[in-house]
């Protein structure tokens, strides 16, 4: 099997919505007593493709805060934005969707409640390091489960959770 048709089966043979492997970061978000950046998930073996990546409210957040997606390489380490700081949140329920377009200029933010907004057709090339999410207010109670879909562009190339 070529290496293009390995990436076609990436779910156990199929993958009818073709955004490659799903990573999932649960708890992400829990009692944050800081301003920060929280690692989400960990790009390793070569650059991968990220077609999608929303945020689930599992946990009522009750707290004024804003965040972002960012990437920070292993080599170099300058974080990144991968969209711009938004997603104002404030007494967010339960199921409530965080997605954005996939721009780096797209502001993240709550669609709905059960409701999500995927990438277009606007994919991001990452290479090893971390992505995490900058938090730009503190938030001191809710929780958000993340979920990462993308595509490996190098044989040896997986995200994982942190």
């Amino acid at each position: 099997m070529s290496y293009a048709q390995a990436l076609m089966g990436l779910a156990g043979g199929r993958n009818p919505a073709k955004l490659g492997r799903r990573v999932f970061r649960e708890g992400a978000f829990a009692d944050l007593d800081a301003v920060e950046t929280v690692d989400l998930f960990r790009v390793s073996g070569g650059e991968v493709m990220i077609t999608n990546m929303y945020g689930i409210v599992t946990t009522l957040l009750a707290a004024l805060c804003t965040m972002g997606p960012v990437h920070t390489p292993t080599i170099g380490g300058v974080e990144t934005d991968m969209a711009a700081i938004s997603a104002s949140i404030d007494t967010d329920v339960v199921n409530t969707i965080y997605g954005w377009d996939g721009t780096i200029t797209g502001q993240i933010g709550p669609d709905g409640v059960g409701l999500g907004v995927p990438f277009d057709a606007n994919y991001q090339i990452l290479v090893d390091g971390i992505i995490g999410l900058q938090v730009g207010v503190v938030a001191t109670a809710g929780v958000i489960d993340w979920i990462l879909n993308y595509i490996p562009l190098d044989p040896n190339a997986f995200v994982n959770a942190l």
